[in-house]
Order: structure tokens, then C-alpha cells, then sequence
């Protein structure tokens, strides 16, 4: 897949210092770059044999003791807040069955699925969208001994999700819940950095990236096939839902340090902190109250992220070079982390992914000639995640006689080759 992935404008200006000294102020430059920072495009598919878990068993738990008469469509149920879909799905699909204990009148919600049926799961997830950043900067030397910039950034955030999770039931028939999610924001953060360079042949560099504060909207609805006898089957859709709130990402900070080898070679270090556990949801007035116990549990699930990147670069001539590089991201996610829904939720996308780290391996080759340059590189992607279809820790404390889902191990390869071409002028 083909896109453009980054421009930028510098306008270098040296000052009269410049001209009369080697102290102060010497050259400030202005700057405009646009940036892909992230593609979400990705297509997934995860398949298992029988296994004894169903998500037939997770509606079963989300309903509780929910009447069938607020499930029932001639109730509108999407405006109870008391009502997740999910549970309006199960029922409408005749996934789960209401019992009503004649004594009490109270209701439970047992799966269709027979005691030792078991189901064979698959899914599949088709991502796409992009984070996209737009900065105006300045930097200045300062007698060629400390260099000091600032950027001001705009983020634009897109993600759109269609996944579907089917289940063949062992027994007879099957379902198919299908998602679409779609994600837009847009979001604002500063970042200030410094290099000092001691001596000729030796830099050291600090920067720190203050938190991007999205302004986003979710939209989402559901579908659901189920097919469990000749006159039991349909389709069954639900409303769309749209959600709108604030996000604020984590601080980063960076360390950085490079050696000049001779007029031939160059060897780099960075060390990145990501203050994961930091991020936090606000309501649209940017009040953290409405989401307490989000904020709280991302406090629990995520984890501060470190990430090592070294890199060389060799002139073969005067005008061409080489390059390599390593990096690795620690894990962004607690090991045992779970995704809990609030029981009012209009999401019915059950599935999550842990991160567990990424690694990274770069190439390139350039080549400069007078007034313009052309580099050449290739970047190789691996993360390593576990999926799960839904979350069944719950549900086995309360039901032993349940099996907890066994997870997928998901490891993507993303393969990227970008050319780079620049003028001076």
C-alpha cells in the first residue's frame, strides 16, 4: 500500500551574531512538517478447534437478572440505561433463554448451549485509519554549543473497525456478531528538546513530550446472524450509538546520545519513558469524575513503556551512506490485564489484545549531491500480542463449572520501505 507519509518546510535564518562572533545566538530556524506518526491498517483472522468456553456464557453473566420484557424490542431497550446491547443481542438472537424462579421471580439467563456442547470460535478484524500530526517548530544554535527547539502539534486521529466473532455449536447450528467501530479526534500537545554538544565529535540530547489531549467521538453498532434450527434463524441489527469524550495521553521523555566517529562513521543511542499509566479519560469539559473508575483501572492494566533504539551510519564516499538500526518496546500492557464493560455499555465488541512488546529493524542507504539528497530505507515492525475473544475470569469465579477462554498468540510483521527526498534552496 502506497501513501505519503511526511513533508517538511525549514527556513534557516542566520543572525548577525553570526557574522561578528561564535557566542549567542547564531542561526534560528522555522519549521513545518506533517507526519504519519502510526497506520492502523491490518487485517486479522484467529481460528481454534472446539473449545468449551462460548460467548453465549459471557451474555449469560452481562444479563443477570434483567426482565425479558426490557430486552424486548417493543420496550426500547436501547434507551434503558440500565440495558447493555449485548444482552439485547443474546436475547434476540435466542442465545440465552430466561429462567424465572417461580418463587422469587427472579430471572437468570442460562446459554442455549447444552452442558457438554461445546463451540468452535473464529475471528476476524479489519482495521484501518491513521495518526496523523501537523507541528510548527523553531530552533536556534547557540554558539554552536547548545541548540534549543520547541514544536507545537496538531494530532488527527482516524480508526475504523469491522470484526466479526462466529461460533459453530457443536450440537446443532451457530452466530456471528458482527462490529463497526469508527473513531475520530483531533488533538493538540508541545514538545521541547535540547542537544549539547560538548565537542566536535560528541552529542547529547533531552526532550520531553508533553501529553496530546484528543477531543474524540466513537461510533458504533452491531449485527448478529444466528442460524440454530430451520425455523429458528434471522439477522438482527442494532441502533447506531455515539459517544464523545476527552482523552489525554501519556508523558514521554527521551535521552539521546551520539559519538562522530572521524568524518566516516556515526553511532547513536535514545532511551524512551512513556508514562503509560497516565492516561486518563474526561468527560467534553474535560472533567475526570464521569470516568473514575476507567481512569483507575488503566492505572492497573497498563504499564510505563521504555523503549531502546541504537543506530550507525558509515559513508561509503563523500556523497553516499549507509545505515542500520535496532529498536524494542517494552510491554504497553500488564500481562494479567482483562477488559471489563460496564453493564450499561451500547458496545457489544467483547475481543481485546494485550501488548506485549515490539521490535524493531531498520536499513537504509542515501545518497547527496550539491543542493538535494535521496535516502532510501526499509523498517521492519514485529509486535507481539495475546488475544482474547472475550473475558471469562468473571465468569469462571462465579460458574467453576466453566472453562476460561484459551488465548491467541498474535505476532504481526509490518514491512515498510520509504524514499525521502530533499532540497535545499
Amino acid at each position: 500500500k502506497i501513501g505519503f507519509n511526511n513533508f517538511s518546510y525549514i527556513k534557516a535564518t542566520p543572525t548577525y551574531r553570526s557574522e561578528e562572533s561564535n557566542t549567542g545566538l547564531l542561526s534560528s530556524n522555522w519549521s513545518f512538517s506533517f507526519n504519519r506518526l502510526k497506520s492502523f491498517d491490518r487485517n486479522s483472522t484467529i481460528k481454534s478447534q472446539y473449545a468449551n468456553s462460548s460467548i453465549t456464557d459471557y451474555m449469560s453473566y452481562f444479563t443477570g437478572n434483567i426482565k425479558s420484557a426490557d430486552l424486548s424490542s417493543d420496550n426500547s431497550p436501547y434507551d434503558n440505561t440500565n440495558v447493555p446491547w449485548i444482552s439485547v443481542a443474546g436475547y434476540q438472537g435466542y442465545l440465552i433463554n430466561e429462567n424465572v424462579n417461580p418463587v422469587t421471580n427472579q430471572s437468570t439467563w442460562p446459554s442455549l448451549l447444552g452442558t457438554n456442547e461445546q463451540v468452535k470460535p473464529s475471528f476476524s478484524i479489519q482495521e484501518s485509519g491513521f495518526l496523523d500530526e501537523y507541528s510548527i517548530g523553531w530552533a536556534g544554535n547557540f554558539s554552536n554549543f547548545i541548540y534549543l527547539g520547541a514544536t507545537v502539534n496538531l494530532q488527527s486521529l482516524d480508526y475504523n473497525e469491522n470484526s466479526q466473532y462466529s461460533e459453530i455449536f457443536s450440537g446443532n447450528g451457530g452466530m456471528t456478531l458482527s462490529n463497526t467501530i469508527t473513531t475520530s479526534g483531533v488533538g493538540f500537545n508541545m514538545n521541547v528538546g535540547a542537544i549539547i554538544r560538548p565537542i566536535d565529535m560528541l552529542r547529547f540530547g533531552v526532550s520531553v513530550h508533553s501529553p496530546t489531549v484528543f477531543a474524540v467521538t466513537d461510533n458504533n453498532y452491531a449485527n448478529l446472524d444466528y442460524y440454530l434450527t430451520s425455523t429458528t434463524n434471522g439477522n438482527f441489527d442494532t441502533p447506531s450509538a455515539t459517544n464523545s469524550y476527552m482523552l489525554s495521553t501519556p508523558w514521554k521523555f527521551n535521552g539521546s546520545a551520539a559519538v562522530i566517529i572521524g568524518q566516516k562513521g556515526l553511532i547513536s543511542a535514545e532511551y524512551d519513558y512513556s508514562l503509560n499509566t497516565g492516561t486518563s479519560f474526561m468527560d467534553q469539559n474535560g472533567n475526570y469524575q464521569s470516568y473514575t473508575d476507567e481512569n483507575e483501572g488503566m492505572k492497573s492494566i497498563l504499564k510505563d513503556v521504555q523503549t531502546i533504539k541504537i543506530g550507525a551510519e558509515y559513508k561509503l564516499t563523500n556523497n553516499i551512506s549507509l545505515r542500520a538500526g535496532y529498536a524494542t518496546m517494552s510491554a504497553g500492557s500488564n500481562p494479567l490485564a482483562d477488559k471489563l464493560i460496564r453493564f450499561n455499555t451500547t458496545r457489544t465488541d467483547t475481543e481485546y489484545f494485550l501488548n506485549n512488546k515490539t521490535d524493531y529493524i531498520t536499513g537504509g542507504i542515501g545518497y547527496r549531491e550539491g543542493n538535494w539528497y535521496i535516502d532510501l530505507a526499509y523498517i521492519n515492525k514485529m509486535l507481539d500480542e495475546t488475544f482474547y475473544p472475550y473475558n471469562t475470569n468473571e465468569l469462571v469465579r462465579l460458574n467453576p463449572n466453566l472453562s476460561a477462554v484459551n488465548p491467541a498468540s498474535v505476532k504481526t510483521m509490518n514491512n515498510n520501505i520509504v524514499i525521502t527526498v530533499g532540497f535545499k534552496f
